[in-house]
């Protein structure tokens, strides 16, 4: 099998998938990792590709890509500025944006437009990003000088992801180059590792043939996200056509809004009271007094850590982190996760006390919450391009649905569902249903005679999406017969006795 060879762009697309965690906060990590990437598994032409064999060590990796390695790049010492020919002298914004490394450079507004479309970040901190490897700003050194002084965990984090020396990408230890960044590529699974029991340095990777499973469609559908209809550009729409022509108004926008009018003036007012703690440079913990639908309006209260506010399907939601919404006899910490609140359905919200320290509440998400990192509007956006669906709090499951011919060919080709589903073929479907259901049970053989008397036209697809999302099942409600849910089997058969009770009505 010929091997493929890694010569992907440095877009925040593909840095996305090789940071962990936030780009945002790991940038030069991610970008160190698209460098190795190309180092082992580059185009021939490519300058940095190493030749290394099918199995080398990190000792061997090290020697060919910096020069003078065993003398200036031991495992625990940060190398200085030895030579400038060596790449540990290149620094991060040049392996981003320089032209002379092959082709697989950038134009660098085209990469920081992109990147600001995922993350709220001013020009300042972008700009302090791309030359130190982080964020650097005022209120990061003042939390910096906090933490010295109250011996802060946050200090562990900042561990490897410290000011890079003169921008430098390399300018790190040998042992962080292996601990971390190789270990990250090991467990992203770019490398394998040899079962040896040698020293760690001398521990051997193996190349792989075929790049990590999902890398492409989980590439895919990040893209898919960064080309969706944004508000900046509705705003654009709607300022170039809002004003009459010739006297005559020519465009329109028709959101369905489904909040009762009677309780307009307590959502407006508890926007008012969210802007005024967003203006915090701390922002405080609240408790909301929340009637939750799926509890059958039972009236709980969550202490969170409020986020921001999406419209989304005709109503606003505020996105939290922290307590959700259970009932009185379960514990009401048992889970912390992110969750949508309906604002109409927020009764009342009120601010905490700074002091929570005689509070009943878990340190850890104490910590998380008035640290240095505490949940931010990225990670929303972040969550919600892993998975189709809007409940980011509900675990991602498979989805694997078979669409009509000519449905998919004038509905869903084309446009931002085709690039967020990636299609199979019908004997990957039957192997799907072989691995999703248990050895010859009745589900799997009903399953695969199904699809083994559709139609050979019609076209499957797959998609990993938020299990118990009510949005989803009524987007698949209303496409009809259009498209036939084939996994999971809790799901189609939630469809299927949908569909059985409404027939009922109209039989």
């Amino acid at each position: 099998m010929k091997r493929e060879v890694f010569n992907y762009l440095p877009s925040v697309e593909v840095l996305k998938l090789l940071a962990p965690g936030s780009l945002k906060q790991h940038l030069a990590k991610a970008v160190r990792l698209w460098v190795i990437l190309r180092s082992i598994y580059g185009d021939d032409v490519d300058e940095v590709k190493l030749d290394l064999e099918e199995e080398f060590t990190f000792l061997q990796w090290r020697d060919l890509f910096f020069l003078n390695a065993a003398k200036e790049h031991s495992r625990d010492k940060t190398p200085i500025l030895h030579n400038g020919e060596c790449r540990c002298a290149t620094k991060l914004t040049y392996w981003l944006f320089a032209s002379c490394l092959s082709s697989l450079n950038i134009e660098e507004n085209q990469w920081s437009q992109s990147f600001q479309k995922y993350y709220s970040i001013q020009p300042e901190e972008l700009k302090s990003l791309l030359l130190e490897g982080i964020i650097n700003n005022s209120t990061e050194k003042s939390q910096q000088n906090k933490d010295s002084v109250t011996g802060s965990n946050s200090q562990k984090s900042k561990r490897f992801s410290k000011v890079l020396s003169d921008g430098r990408l390399f300018a790190v230890t040998s042992r962080n180059l292996q601990e971390n960044d190789f270990q990250c590529l090991v467990n992203l699974g770019w490398l394998r590792t040899a079962n040896n029991k040698g020293r760690k340095n001398q521990e051997t990777y193996l190349k792989i043939e075929k790049f990590p499973e999902g890398f492409l469609d989980r590439l895919r559908k990040i893209e898919m996200t960064s080309n969706q209809f944004t508000n900046e550009e509705l705003s654009a729409f709607n300022n170039s056509l809002s004003q009459p022509i010739n006297g005559v108004q020519r465009f329109f926008i028709h959101a369905e809004y489904i909040v009762h009018a009677k309780r307009t003036d307590d959502v407006e007012a508890l926007q008012e009271q969210l802007k005024k703690l967003w203006q915090h440079d701390k922002i405080p913990l609240v408790k909301l007094t929340y009637q939750s639908v799926k509890l059958y309006q039972d009236t709980v209260d969550c202490i969170v850590y409020p986020v921001c506010i999406y419209y989304y399907q005709r109503a606003p939601y505020l996105f939290a982190y922290g307590q959700v919404p259970k009932r009185e006899q379960e514990n009401s910490w048992s889970q912390i996760n992110w969750y949508d609140y309906r604002l109409d359905r927020i009764l009342q919200l009120d601010e905490l006390p700074k002091d929570l320290e005689d509070a009943n509440i878990p340190k850890q998400f104490l910590d998380k919450c008035q640290g240095k990192y505490p949940p931010t509007p990225d990670d929303i956006k972040e969550k919600m391009s892993e998975a189709w669906g809007f409940d980011i709090h509900q675990p991602q499951k498979l989805l694997v649905l078979r669409f009509d011919y000519y449905f998919h060919e004038n509905n869903i080709k084309g446009t931002e569902r085709d690039e967020m589903f990636t299609r199979i073929s019908h004997q990957q479907v039957e192997q799907l249903v072989k691995s999703y259901t248990s050895t010859a049970s009745a589900e799997q053989k009903y399953l695969l005679s199904t699809v083994r008397s559709r139609s050979k036209t019609d076209i499957y697809c797959k998609v990993n999406y938020r299990a118990d999302d009510n949005n989803i099942v009524m987007r698949l409600r209303a496409w009809g017969p259009k498209v036939e849910v084939i996994l999971p089997w809790d799901l189609r058969h939630r469809m299927t006795t949908d569909i059985e009770a409404t027939y009922k009505f109209y039989k």
